[in-house]
């Protein structure tokens, strides 16, 4: 089946043996998660792949290498995020990061691919203003969009309220983590900046309420089931993200971090089919859900349809 995959990290889904092959002994056990206590745990995983990916050189190669995953796993477009900011520690510009991500995903033409850009929640309001400033000038042009990941726990979504009202000032589109770690009011604090797609979002179950102005504004949900069994917050077997669905929620299913989670599309699918009994087609209406609400231009949202439906 042709997908979609909206909600992945690139330093979450570096490849392993490229990996191995710069450390020069098997880091399996240090980037693959074997069920973390929470996000904050699972969050750790992240260090040595922003270590790797502090020349041009290395973020092409897996950026790349992660192009050819999504090319095995039958995915037609993806929108890849990352915080800039985290690779230039050894002196890499910003725009130097950005380009070596897109040139390294341009060198495979079998599989588009956008950026989006991830502020964190830990950083000062100028950095995570310089994001957007880079989103700005990168729109059209690799970059389609800004995220707010991080912590969730320690730094409250409502804190980040002015950094998003310039991202709308200046049409930047947004999706946020939120309802993952933290409760449902992060899931509000998300809708009330108008954000129309939401990272997890599944602790929207704890409040009528916020199940509510999900439906009412047709938000899309960033299903990630595996991601959310390693960190602790929901084994894939309770996940209420079908009960979110028989509310009439839209979902989307996505990998979150590739390698950290050691996981794919298909074994995403293959796991909430079994569990839930998903059929094909409802597999099929998540990827229309996806394409609907993801940040690229209609023109290719119409192209995707076609080729997701297997239209001529």
């Amino acid at each position: 089946m042709k997908k979609i995959e909206l909600h992945c990290h690139l330093d979450g889904s570096l490849n392993i043996e490229y990996a191995n092959k710069l450390i020069g002994y098997d880091v399996k056990d240090k980037l693959v998660s074997t069920k973390d206590k929470n996000l904050t745990e699972y969050l750790k995983r992240f260090d040595l792949p922003i270590d790797l990916l502090q020349t041009k050189d290395n973020i092409e190669e897996f950026s790349y290498l992660l192009s050819k995953d999504l090319e095995k796993d039958e995915v037609i477009y993806a929108e890849v995020r990352f915080c800039p900011l985290l690779h230039t520690k050894k002196g890499l510009s910003i725009d130097e990061v950005i380009n070596s991500v897109i040139d390294g995903f341009y060198r495979n033409f079998s599989v588009k691919v956008n950026l989006i850009l991830c502020m964190m929640r830990n950083l000062t309001f100028d950095e995570n203003k310089t994001i957007i400033d880079y989103a700005i000038k990168y729109k059209d042009d690799g970059v389609v969009g800004i995220d707010l990941a991080g912590d969730e726990i320690k730094y409250k979504t409502k804190d980040f309220e002015k950094l998003f009202d310039i991202a709308k000032e200046n049409n930047i589109p947004f999706t946020i983590h939120a309802g993952e770690a933290d409760g449902h009011e992060s899931i509000d604090a998300a809708i009330k900046f108008g954000a129309k797609r939401i990272g997890h979002g599944i602790k929207a179950i704890e409040n009528k309420n916020t199940i509510k102005k999900i439906l009412q504004n047709d938000i899309l949900l960033e299903i990630c089931p595996s991601s959310n069994d390693d960190t602790g917050i929901y084994s894939i077997t309770k996940n209420p993200f079908k009960e979110l669905y028989d509310m009439g929620a839209k979902i989307c299913i996505n990998t979150d971090n590739r390698t950290v989670s050691n996981t794919n599309l298909k074994e995403e699918y293959e796991q909430i089919s079994e569990i839930f009994g998903f059929t094909n087609q409802e597999l099929i209406n998540f990827n229309l859900n996806a394409i609907d609400k993801a940040f690229c231009s209609d023109f290719e949202k119409y192209k995707l349809r076609k080729e997701i439906l297997n239209e001529k």
